[in-house]
Order: C-alpha cells, then structure tokens, then sequence
C-alpha cells in the first residue's frame, strides 16, 4: 500500500536512487589537453618499488616460492598508511605502485590463469599463494591514499619472463618472439582486474614494452583500447619511453641519465629514486650508502617543474613493508625547501599526435628489413636488446641503393579515419645522416592502386629542445589497409633511408578509426554494401542496410538509407556483433596471416596471424550476424557471452544484445543495451555502458509501474 501512495515502485526508485549516486557511471571524459594539464599540476608524485624483489633481490629471475613474499603483519595497511602519510607530508599529490614488475609476482590476488607458454605451467603466481593469501597490496594501497586525498595511479610489467611473456626464466633481456595467441588473454585479464576492481586509476603505467616486447608483439592497438575501454581517462605511460611516441606522457629514467631537456613543454614524467645506491627496490645496504636529502629532492623537483614534468621519487619500503626512518624524515623536510611553483604558466598546447592507434600485422619494403620500421622497440639509449636482430643497438630500416625508397604497413585489414602518420628517427647512433628530410605518403584498400594523400619536407635533425621526438604528418580521414611512406630524400648527403619507427592511426581526441567489415544482409530493407564497424554506434556506410557493428559491443547499425560516418546513422544503440574480416587465410610474402573465415550469430570465428602480433578477429557471414572472440576463446568460438566481444544479429535496428566481456578475454556477461564507444575511438561516450544500462533499467521499472497503477485504477 505504501508504495501506491508514494507514486513509485521500490523498483523504479532503486534504479533512479542507483543512478543519483553513482556519479562516476556519468564521468566526463575530457580531451587529452585537460587530462594531461590536470595531470602536470600534480608536479610530485612517490613511486613505490614493493614487491617479491623486495624479499628476493633480483629482477627477472627465476620464480622464488610464494612465501618469500612475507611482510610480518597481516593488514597491508599498516604500511600502505604510513606511505600515504609519508607522502602527503612531502607535498606529493600522486603516486605510482609496482603491481607486477619484471619477475612475474603480483601482489594483489589475480585471477588471471598464465598462459601455456610459461616454463611453471598454469600455476598462479600472486599473493593469493603467498603466505599472507587473503592480503590485496593494491587494494589497501588505494584505499590508503585516497584517505589522505592522493591519487593512486598504477605500474605493471608486460614484459613478464617467469609467466612466459617474453624470454624464458632467468635474468634475460632477450625476449625472443611472443605468441599473442597464448599470451594475450593473460595480459589482458590481469589489466582488466587492475582498471576494474580499484576504482579510478588516472595514470597506468606499463615497463619492459616497447623496450623488451615492442608493440607490435604485444599489438598495442589492443592494448591501449582495453585501457580506453576500461577507464577512458587514464593516461598511459611507458616507463621506458624517453621520446613522446605511442604514449600520452613521456617519462624519463633519471638512473639511466635520461632526463628532461630544458626548454621542454611537452607533459612528462621524470623518475629517480631516494636511495643513493641507485636500486629501485629496497636493499640491506642502501641504509649505508645513503639516501637523498629534502635540500637535494627539492632540488630534483625544480629542475623539472619548469620543464612541465612531474617529479616522481622512488621510496623503497623495506621487509617490513615501511619506508625507513630517514626516508620518512626527508620527505617531511621538503616543503621546507619546495613549494609549488605558481608562477608557472598552463601547459601550453600539446602537438597532435596519434590516440588510436593501429598495429602493422606485417610490413613490406623497396629494399632492406621492413620488418625493423614496425617493431615497436622505443630503442632506450643503451640500445635494444632483442635477439631478432644481429647487433645490440636499434633497431633500424636502412635502405639500399638510390632513393625514392619506401616503407608499406599493412594493417590487416582496412580502417576508417586513417589520418596520421608519425615517424621516429634514429635515436642513438650519434648522427642524421639517413633522417628522411622529404617524403610522400600512400594509401591503398588492395596494396595494388595507391592514392597519394601528403607530401612535404622534416628537419635533417629533429630534435626539440635536445629531446628526439617523431616527425607527424596529418592528411584527410583515409579508409585505407596499406599506408606507405616514400622517402624522397635523406640528411647528410647520403642515399640510404633510416627509420627508426613508424606508426599510423587517428590523430586527436575525437577521431575514430573503425575497421571495414564484409558485406552482409543490411536491414530491413534489403541487402547491404559493406558495413563499416565504427565506434560510438556509427552506422557503417552500408547503402539500404545495416552498418557494421561497433567495436567492442557498442550499437551498430544504419538507418535504412545510407549510415554516416562518426557517430550518424545508429538508429538503436543496441549492442551489435562486429565487422568481419574477409574469408581466406592466404599467407603473403613475410609470413604474416590474413584473417579467416567468420562465425556465425556470436560465435568465434578462425583466428587470423601466425605471427605474434596479428590481432586474432572472427568474421561475419551474411545476414549481418557476428562474432568476434578475440585471444582466450578464438580458437572454440562459443556461443553468445563465452567469447570477448561475441554479438547477436545486426538488423537496421541494432544488433540483438550479445556476450560482451572485456576485449581478449573470453567469459563476457551479458551485454548492456547500449553501445559503448570506448574502444577504438579516441574520445568515448560520456556515458558508459553500464550507465545507459542502469539508465534503462530505471526507465523500464517507472514504466512498469506506471503500467501497474493504471491496472489498479480500472
């Protein structure tokens, strides 16, 4: 009876009340210039090397027994506290914690089942086998520093030998290739607990990347997609970077001497640590050799602060999992000696550069190794190391014989709003002689008809206040599979074309880059061209039919006349299977595989790619049916929501709600009846799926109600 009176049903209210107080469903996403000037205001930030290293000195060793993890007490938070409090009376604002480094130990309880390639088998290696089981490091980590009104932000390691991620066990920096296909539903899972079960995590930084593994290995297209799809405002770092390319920050690893330039006013990160001994993680000696004072730290965070890069101090606990007593008393001793400069003016703009980018599945060139142009390796200034290539230095495309000579990335398949490509030069070979100083650029949907789309010149040296940065050129949005770079001319008057990286993609934050799926029967009113999946619900440019579906369960589907590109022509944003790859599987000439023949109604698919990097997709059949099992459950293709990404039929209305989980990994829940446009895209929605799936539910249950009331009334 109370709920007659009231006008609202228990139901209606709890989806309304559900939807008022949980704000962060609603979170803004902002542009990459506010996200990164919110970030650079933080300027002093603690990094916090903990881990199995700490009671096993090493780094990328064989697995030690879980129970070498041993802080004595019980509750994380006896020591989580005193580093938040630690750093809150230094001034920091932010800090950064070592979830898994190199050896493979993480210290909050994964679930995450390692993949066939590990030497240990699929035996977990976390905390949850340790001899403190029931402890989550991160979590009381976070929980720690938010009470003190701290950020908590992220670190993992890809490059993970004792799980099989990379080189086998043992302290070895020659990670030799990666199986995707084995490897990808590890990675992926373990990210999704870390930017799923830990509330907002606005920085997540990755280590031994484009250092040890590359991003081609372990396609960084997908990668920085899940991290987009999870929480579309977390900046990504690589700590091994060192030149803004392929990351929203740069960092700079102040032990290996690589620091910021002056005159730097591109967002960044410096790290260096307390201990004077130079170790990340804590050792029985540091106390000897000594430790940096407040005078010294304060010094560290002015010499960056003007050069628009945060200050982020590595604070080592110790066995006991507490920073030691001089540490602490330093940190407090700092703003005796630094404040916030506030004087300094806003980052200025930052450049334009790619946000969604697109993994080369294989490269082909006019002369040389093509391969070397797509590795992925950001080469450090002590060069790569990497088996695959004869010498221990970068890792370099250098031509042969008289210019034009050329690069061609092939995509794996064709992509929407292609419009920008970045090229990194050689980086630590003491010279310019080979930095392509003129070029064109090519597109191509068949590798045979290239249109050229932009042309012009770069600077022999491209350095930029003493940091190597890549060159970019924008062109008009290109649906495109191959994108070729011609080197017209070169610096230092020789003939041979050096290039240390290429990547391509859509620039900004409101680009989208979809992938060109197969044709299929359109909607209602009749047959369609080819879809076109597109994020944010876009209808794909299918004339009288339906558009492909969007990445990642976001809606599909076009009107019955021609959908638009960009977010027109979704006519129901109801969660679509996606584009489909074409049938066949032929090999081309370096080895690489092409997608195979699609699935029917959510079911996977063949994989596509041999080779570690092809990003493993299902296809389509007809009718606008579809499935996408990416790594984890590509290989059974189950029904419906068993694999990652798995759709229900696409019709002129939206694809019937399908399986979704997170990309990678198989097992999703059931979808929301909304799309979601946070994978591919470069600015997603400002409402998340889960959000318009309470939204709805609040809807249905006031109309529910509604429709009971009248009964009651006749």
């Amino acid at each position: 009876m109370t709920i007659r009176k009231s006008g609202i049903s228990r139901v209606a209210l709890f989806g309304v009340s559900f939807l008022l107080v949980s704000p962060s469903l609603f979170a803004q996403t902002m542009s990459m210039q506010e996200l990164l000037s919110n970030h650079i205001e933080k300027r002093f930030g603690m990094f916090i090397h903990y881990n199995m290293n700490t009671y096993k000195p090493g780094w990328g060793e064989n697995r030690v027994a879980p129970s070498t993890f041993a802080p004595p007490s019980g509750d994380c938070h006896a020591f989580t506290d005193q580093w938040a409090k630690a750093a809150k009376s230094a001034g920091m604002k932010f800090a950064v914690l070592t979830t898994k480094h190199h050896d493979g130990f993480s210290i909050w309880p994964s679930k995450a089942v390692p993949p066939s390639t590990s030497p240990y088998g699929t035996t977990p290696y976390t905390i949850a086998q340790s001899g403190v089981p029931t402890m989550d490091v991160v979590k009381c980590y976070v929980d720690s520093f938010r009470a003190q009104g701290l950020e908590p932000d992220l670190y993992f390691s890809i490059w993970d030998p004792n799980n099989g991620i990379g080189s086998q066990a043992g302290h070895n920096t020659d990670p030799g290739n990666v199986d995707w296909n084995a490897v990808g539903a590890y990675i992926t899972t373990q990210i999704t607990e870390l930017l799923t079960n830990y509330g907002d995590i606005p920085v997540f930084v990755f280590d031994g990347y484009s250092w040890l593994t590359g991003h081609q290995m372990i396609p960084y297209q997908k990668i920085r997609a899940l991290v987009r799809q999870l929480q579309p405002n977390t900046l990504i770092v690589d700590h091994n970077g060192g030149v803004p390319f392929q990351v929203d920050a740069e960092y700079f690893e102040e032990p290996l001497g690589v620091k910021v330039p002056s005159g730097n006013i591109t967002a960044g990160e410096q790290g260096q640590t307390i201990a004077k001994d130079k170790n990340w993680f804590w050792r029985s000696t540091q106390a000897a050799a000594g430790y940096l004072s407040a005078s010294d730290i304060a010094k560290e965070i002015k010499n960056v602060e003007s050069n628009y890069t945060n200050f982020i101090l590595d604070c080592p606990p110790n066995l006991q999992g507490l920073l030691e007593d001089p540490v602490v008393t330093a940190l407090g001793q700092v703003p005796q000696y630094w404040t916030p400069d506030a004087s300094r003016a806003p980052l200025p703009e930052q450049p334009a550069k790619i946000e969604t980018p697109l993994t080369p599945v294989s490269a082909a060139a006019t002369s040389g190794s093509a391969g070397l142009a797509i590795d992925g390796y950001n080469d450090s200034p002590k060069g790569v190391n990497n088996t695959q290539h004869s010498s221990k230095g970068e890792s370099l495309w250098t031509s042969t014989g008289a210019l034009p000579q050329s690069v061609t990335l092939n995509l794996g398949k064709g992509y929407d709003n292609i419009d920008m490509l970045e090229y990194l030069p050689q980086r630590n070979t003491g010279t310019t002689a080979g930095n392509v100083t003129s070029y064109k650029v090519y597109v191509s949907t068949d590798n045979v008809a290239f249109t050229q789309v932009a042309s012009g010149t770069w600077p022999a040296d491209p350095t930029y206040h003493g940091l190597m940065s890549p060159e970019r050129v924008q062109f008009p949005a290109q649906t495109a599979q191959y994108v070729r770079l011609e080197a017209i001319a070169v610096a230092g008057g020789g003939t041979s074309a050096i290039i240390g990286e290429l990547a391509v993609g859509t620039h900004g934050s409101s680009g989208t880059t979809g992938d060109a799926g197969a044709g299929g029967s359109g909607g209602s009113t009749g047959n369609g061209d080819a879809g076109r999946d597109a994020v944010a619900g876009a209808g794909g440019s299918a004339t009288g039919g339906g558009g492909g579906g969007a990445v990642a369960g976001a809606g599909g589907g076009g009107n019955s006349g021609a959908g638009a590109r960009g977010g027109a022509g979704g006519s129901a944003p109801s969660t679509g299977g996606r584009g489909g790859s074409s049938a066949g599987g032929a090999t081309d000439s370096t080895g690489f595989v092409d997608a195979g023949t699609g699935g029917s109604t959510g079911a996977g698919g063949a994989t596509r790619g041999s080779y570690a990097a092809a990003t493993p997709e299902a296809g389509v059949a007809t009718g606008g049916t579809a499935g996408d099992a990416d790594a984890g459950a590509v290989s059974s293709g189950g029904s419906g929501g068993a694999p990652a990404e798995a759709g229900g039929s696409t019709s002129a209305a939206g694809g019937t709600a399908g399986g979704i989980g997170a990309p990678d990994v198989g097992g999703g829940s059931p979808a929301s009846a909304s799309g979601c446009s946070c994978v591919l895209g470069g600015r997603p929605s400002s409402t998340p799926t889960s959000a318009w799936g309470w939204l709805l539910f609040g809807l249905v249950a006031l109309m529910f109600h509604a429709r009971q009331r009248k009964r009651t009334h006749r």
